[in-house]
């Protein structure tokens, strides 16, 4: 019989230890996945920018005679600040031009290319946060031809 005294200690240290590693496990795994849903929210933030830039870009490019975004640049009105395109290039068959829209969780590049015979192309980058150093900075993209 006394041989079996330590029998009883070592059974509850040895549950208590897979009890604490299944619970780190546990712990891990959740912390993982608010990563990943956080990630996830970002993501969707840069996107909605980079619509929402796309948007506004087509927007004032049809609604609004003459358009923005032919020689010479035109001030327009998105998401309440007024915005002035800037000359990126032109080589006489495509004017192309830039601005960048502010949201509050995020913002927007949106880059406009009007060639001479009609057709115009709008490239929108949308970033969850504006600043481009920032940490965990997300960025979507919108392609849009016409």
């Amino acid at each position: 019989m006394k041989n079996n005294k330590g029998f009883t200690l070592l059974v509850a240290i040895v549950t208590t230890s897979l009890l604490l590693l299944v619970s780190f496990v546990v712990v891990n795994v959740a912390l993982k996945q608010l990563v990943l849903a956080n990630a996830s929210q970002e993501s969707q933030y840069a996107f909605y920018a980079a619509d929402s830039g796309t948007e506004c870009a087509v927007y004032h490019d049809l609604k609004t005679i003459p358009t923005p975004f032919s020689l010479p640049f035109r001030s327009f009105s998105c998401n309440g600040s007024n915005i002035t395109p800037t000359l990126v290039s032109n080589d006489g068959v495509v004017v192309t031009s830039r601005f960048t829209v502010n949201f509050p969780k995020g913002c927007a590049v949106v880059t406009v290319a009007k060639n001479v015979n009609g057709s115009t192309s709008i490239d929108s980058r949308g970033y969850n946060t504006c600043p481009s150093g920032a940490l965990r900075r997300f960025e979507r993209g919108v392609t849009l031809s016409y």
